[in-house]
């Protein structure tokens, strides 16, 4: 309980040097609110939200969120800019991506993790099992330039493998490529090598027996801004109450998950939501609240340093089509990649209710 508390002062320090912003609740955001469901798009469900639900927070800030699960970065941007998800829990990655690249309407207004147990699995049935095996090999992504994909280059570039010495496979998102490497081929039949995956993925690879853990991302880059949360400039400007409403349920899901007296509740929701073991679900809730370096971002605020690794990582591998100052785009701002005005009263509606 300690812990907890600590973390909650730091964070509220952190809140009050960068100033509380109190938004205008429009009533055509709140009519929006409560006249439908929220259309949710993610690869997953992190731990926060999955208290979100079981918790009731969701309910008590008078919204119906649908989770939908969506099959790659590609088609998840698509339905967003298309409105038919209004918010979407993605890889900073792939918000800088659309931001810079194709989509500058995007923004991310608040974060998951910091690439929780983001590792490389191989399927040693297919004869890898070391990435020295991976040379000539295909790596199956979830898009050829989004998504974890650069995060696989700088491991493979760290063991000695330049893109010219693999090819990349794209299969779709987490689950499908778990999917994949577990069966060690795709639907057509074609091999599957090697994949990286994070929570809980990663965990339930390790309860595999021909798969293998031969990289953590965390190795090579100590600061990272995995999954975030996003939506359409458009939106959030149309629907404020909504996205706070939605931020302050995912906030007090995660500082529900992350006090050490709820571990045994947290982890039997995670097995019961993820469809996994006791077992399994022990090793995300360990890797996900109880690795600072890679887990889950406490109170879902985003990590200023990982998030400007994160685009330092895009660009190394040329994924811009200009040259960007990460620092200068990590600045948040409502008019840059990170908007955090919504964040802040959120966490500050959180504190208030956690309060009561």
């Amino acid at each position: 309980m300690k812990r907890f508390r600590s973390i909650l002062a730091i964070t509220a320090i952190a809140v009050v040097v960068g100033g509380l912003f109190s938004l205008n609740s429009s009533s055509v955001a709140r009519a929006d609110a409560s006249a439908s469901c929220i259309q949710y798009g993610a690869f997953g469900k992190s731990v926060a939200y999955i208290e979100a639900v079981k918790q009731g927070y969701f309910t008590d800030e008078g919204l119906s969120v649908c989770y939908n699960q969506v099959a790659g970065s590609q088609q998840q941007f698509n339905s967003l800019l298309s409105g038919q998800y209004n918010i979407v829990a993605s890889t900073a990655d792939n918000f800088a991506n659309r931001y810079v690249n194709t989509s500058p309407d995007v923004e991310i207004v608040g974060a998951s993790d910091k690439g929780a147990s983001l590792d490389l699995i191989v399927n040693s049935a297919n004869g890898i099992n070391s990435i020295a095996d991976l040379k000539g090999k295909s790596i199956a992504v979830d898009a050829p330039n989004s998504g974890f994909v650069f995060a696989t280059e700088k491991i493979l570039a760290e063991n000695g493998l330049q893109p010219s010495d693999y090819s990349l496979q794209v299969i779709g998102g987490s689950l499908q490529r778990f999917q994949a490497i577990s069966a060690g081929h795709t639907s057509t039949g074609a091999p599957v090598y090697a994949t990286i995956l994070a929570a809980p993925f990663v965990e339930e690879a390790h309860a595999v027996s021909t798969l293998k853990d031969v990289a953590s991302f965390s190795t090579y880059v100590a600061h990272y801004q995995g999954t975030s949360i996003g939506v359409t400039d458009a939106y959030a400007q149309a629907n404020p109450t909504i996205v706070t409403k939605f931020l302050t349920a995912m906030i007090r899901g995660s500082l529900y998950a992350n006090n050490p007296q709820n571990q045994n509740v947290v982890i039997a929701d995670i097995a019961s939501t993820d469809n996994i073991s006791t077992a399994v679900a022990t090793n995300v809730y360990n890797d996900t609240e109880n690795n600072h370096t890679s887990g889950e971002n406490m109170a879902e605020m985003v990590s200023i340093p990982g998030l400007m690794n994160t685009i330092e990582l895009r660009q190394s591998f040329n994924g811009f089509n200009t040259t960007v100052d990460p620092a200068t785009l990590a600045v948040p701002s409502p008019n840059n990649l990170y908007n955090d005005q919504y964040w802040t009263q959120a966490f500050q509606n959180a504190l208030q209710q956690q309060g009561q």
